[in-house]
């Protein structure tokens, strides 16, 4: 036996919540892989900044090697102007040796700033890793914990969802075929998703607009499913009986 109005007033209602938890529950799962990819960014900017530090040392490393190596070459060139000066028998050599010796020196002093530069550099450098480390170290568990469980909860959100489908088909079953088609025509020109409310005090639940005296009391009597004049939604009556029950 087909159900009375009152009962498919109760089942489109019912219906109604059930299909708005599935709403609310897929755009909760929609949020899930801008969450995580949010997540593992962070991750990634920790990692990145201590791998670009590593990188970054290298690059200074082999720099400083580069320049104790430059170093060590002048110098030998410095002892061996040094070495030749003693041999020189005119004063024009002489001063070309101590002008070529001069010229090494400022290399040499160049090259010295440079390598104190650079150890300071390095420094700097070994002092920002172990930095990005520390940080990478405190949140890197707390990262991963906090994406495990958005999963987790992605994973509960999917099985209560087939679950809430699986009730909302069962309604349908249960309401006749022409109030379901009047719910879901209502439904689809609704952005809220709300198809069905109650007027209490002559005002309807969905547009807030009082509905006229006569509907108002036709409603009253609960023989047929009526739309509100303003918002075409379902409306139903709601007396303190019916909010109490």
């Amino acid at each position: 036996m087909a159900p009375n109005i009152r009962q498919q007033i109760t089942l489109l209602v019912k219906l109604q919540d059930v299909e708005l938890m599935v709403q609310r529950t897929e755009q909760d799962l929609s949020r899930v892989p801008g969450r995580t990819a949010e997540l593992d960014a962070q991750l990634h900017e920790f990692t990145s900044a201590v791998e670009n530090g590593k990188t970054r040392l290298q690059e200074l490393s082999k720099r400083l090697r580069t320049l104790e190596s430059d170093l060590q070459v002048n110098q030998g060139r410095i002892e061996k102007s040094q070495e030749k000066l003693r041999s020189v028998k005119t004063n024009k050599e002489y001063q070309s040796g101590l002008k070529e010796i001069e010229d090494l020196g400022a290399i040499v002093s160049k090259i010295e700033d440079e390598i104190l530069a650079g150890m300071e550099q390095m420094e700097a450098a070994h002092a920002a890793i172990a930095g990005h480390q520390a940080r990478f170290d405190s949140q890197a568990d707390r990262i991963r914990a906090e994406k495990e469980g958005v999963l987790q909860e992605a994973a509960q959100a999917r099985q209560r969802l087939e679950g809430l489908k699986a009730e909302a088909a069962a309604l349908t079953t249960q309401i006749p075929a022409e109030a379901i088609s009047l719910y879901r025509r209502v439904k689809a020109n609704k952005s809220n998703g709300v198809a069905i409310c109650s007027v209490s005090a002559s005002v309807c639940g969905g547009c807030h607009v009082n509905i006229p005296p006569q509907m108002y009391n036709e409603l009253q009597r609960v023989d047929r499913l009526k739309n509100c004049p303003n918002c075409e939604r379902i409306i139903f009556w709601d007396d303190d009986q019916r909010r109490s029950e």
